[in-house]
Order: structure tokens, then C-alpha cells, then sequence
């Protein structure tokens, strides 16, 4: 009898999906995420660029709909380097090891109102087109930190700063503002306003769940700020006895173009320093496919 249930249940399951009406009606509401199932180092599920979104149907064909994105990443690389003792000892030498650490930090925000007109409905398949506005900015920044320490030794192999490790110090210090890459102009801060021309399908694997995706014309014009940096740039040299022979710190502040150089046993000048780059501003206008699968569930 247990069989005979199971079968029946079974068979009543498969006669409704069978059945199943795909079309939107008037009150529909869904909510969708978007993914990238191609992409490696975690970035599959990152929500910015409007990877969130919910759909309301005023009717049977025309829906109402908004995009939210927002992407936070932080990523940070260190390397190390390091010279040997020669193996033949002819005299004095110096060895040093250097550290570099290379870090960034990016915040994304993004909204889009927009408006679909589903036009058929075939079978699974649900097509639509639409257009809509909207509003974004990001934020990025970096730094940049490399350090060097160089002990001096005599031709003996003996070292020659015995009060101490080190006989020279370098530190540099830099902090990128509003951009985290020179090379690559897209990472840079921004604001801009969107607006897009599109089609989709929708194609549905149950009656409520469905995979979607789209393409179309995108409109974006922005302004970047002004891109600077920080800096603060130290090095000392010791005697052997351990007493500080010169030692140099300068630091610069980009946001009011200064310069501060402090010296101690070398002559030094303070200097002005130089903005890398002023308030930008763009218009770009270029087809689109979107970057991801978008999965959706319809109450």
C-alpha cells in the first residue's frame, strides 16, 4: 500500500509540473540573484553591478523592477627578497633584505529602477525588454610599503655595526587615494549616472524557480575625483658603535601639496609637492551582455 501512495504522489507531482503555467500575472513579485559560475578566487558571488534584484508585475505583462549592487574587496600581496654572503671573501661587502607589501581596498554601490514589457510566454521561456536609470559610485584606494634593512660586514666577514643588526634602514610608505592601480584607469573612484536599453529570457527549471539573463545598450556618464597620494619615506644609517650617522624622513601630504623633509646630520630642503591627477570627468555608450546567470524565485 506504502508503494502504491508513493506512486500516486509521485505521478500527481509530475502531472502538475506537467501542467504548470509559466506566465506572469498581475501581483507577481520576485527576487533574484545574480552569479558568475566562471569565475575563480572567490568572485562567483560577489552582489555588485546589480547582481540583486526584485520584480513587481502591475500586470500580466508590465513589471516594475529594481537593481541594487555592492561589492567590498580587499586584497593584499607580500614579497620578500634577500642577498647572500659572497662565497669568496675579498673585502667588505654589505647584505640586505627587503620586504614589499602592496595592498587595496574597493567599494562599490549601485541602483537601478527600471521597467519590463514581457512580451510571450513559450513553454519555459518568459522574453521581455525594458529600459532603466540609474545611480552608482566606488570608491578605491592602496598602499604601497617597502622596507630594507643592509648590515656591513669587514673583509673577515666580520660584521661592522656590532652594537646593532642593521647598519642602514629604508622605509617607504605610500597611500593611494581614489585609485589603487596607476596602470589601470577602471580602478579609480567614481560617480556616475546609467541608463539601459535591454531584452531578456527567463527560463524556468520548476514552476516558481527560474535562470535568467540579459543583453543591451548602456549609457554612463561620471566624474572621478582627484587622485593623490601620501607618502612617508625614512632612512637612517648607523656608525659602527651604533650612533646614528644621517638619517632622512621626508613626508608628503597630495591633498595640500606639501612636502616636509626633516634631516639630521645630511642637509636637506623641504620641497612642494605635485598632485598626480585632477577631478576627470566621461561619457561612454556600448553594447552588453550580462556577466552572470541570474537565479530567481516568484511568489
Amino acid at each position: 500500500m506504502k508503494k502504491v501512495f508513493t506512486f500516486v504522489a509521485l505521478t500527481l507531482g509530475l502531472i502538475s509540473v506537467a501542467n504548470a503555467q509559466y506566465e506572469p500575472e498581475k501581483g507577481d513579485f520576485s527576487v533574484e540573484v545574480g552569479f558568475t559560475p566562471f569565475n575563480t578566487g572567490g568572485d562567483a558571488f560577489k552582489l555588485n553591478e546589480g547582481m540583486m534584484k526584485a520584480r513587481w508585475f502591475v500586470s500580466d505583462k508590465d513589471a516594475l523592477r529594481l537593481k541594487l549592487g555592492l561589492g567590498i574587496d580587499n586584497k593584499s600581496t607580500t614579497s620578500s627578497q634577500s642577498e647572500d654572503a659572497p662565497s669568496n671573501i675579498t673585502g667588505p661587502y654589505d647584505i640586505w633584505e627587503s620586504t614589499t607589501t602592496n595592498k587595496y581596498k574597493y567599494a562599490d554601490f549601485s541602483f537601478m529602477l527600471g521597467y519590463e514589457r514581457h512580451l510571450f510566454t513559450k513553454g519555459r521561456f518568459d522574453v521581455y525588454a525594458g529600459m532603466e536609470l540609474g545611480y552608482g559610485m566606488s570608491k578605491y584606494s592602496g598602499s604601497y610599503s617597502y622596507s630594507k634593512t643592509s648590515t656591513s660586514y669587514d673583509k673577515n666577514g666580520v660584521k661592522t655595526s656590532s652594537s646593532i643588526k642593521e647598519n642602514t634602514k629604508e622605509y617607504i610608505n605610500y597611500n593611494l587615494m581614489n585609485e589603487n592601480s596607476e596602470d589601470d584607469p577602471e580602478t579609480r573612484s567614481k560617480k556616475y549616472f546609467s541608463a539601459n536599453l535591454f531584452a531578456g529570457v527567463d527560463f524556468y527549471v520548476w514552476k516558481n524557480l527560474y535562470l535568467g539573463a540579459e543583453c543591451g545598450l548602456n549609457f554612463k556618464t561620471g566624474k572621478c575625483p582627484n587622485k593623490y597620494y601620501n607618502s612617508d619615506d625614512y632612512s637612517v644609517t648607523y656608525q659602527a658603535n651604533g650612533v646614528v650617522e644621517s638619517e632622512v624622513r621626508t613626508t608628503y601630504d597630495g591633498s595640500t601639496n606639501t612636502t616636509i623633509t626633516t634631516t639630521k646630520g645630511v642637509p636637506g630642503t623641504p620641497q612642494k609637492g605635485i598632485k598626480k591627477s585632477n577631478e576627470a570627468s566621461g561619457t561612454q555608450f556600448n553594447l552588453y551582455i550580462e556577466p552572470a546567470i541570474r537565479i530567481g524565485w516568484r511568489f
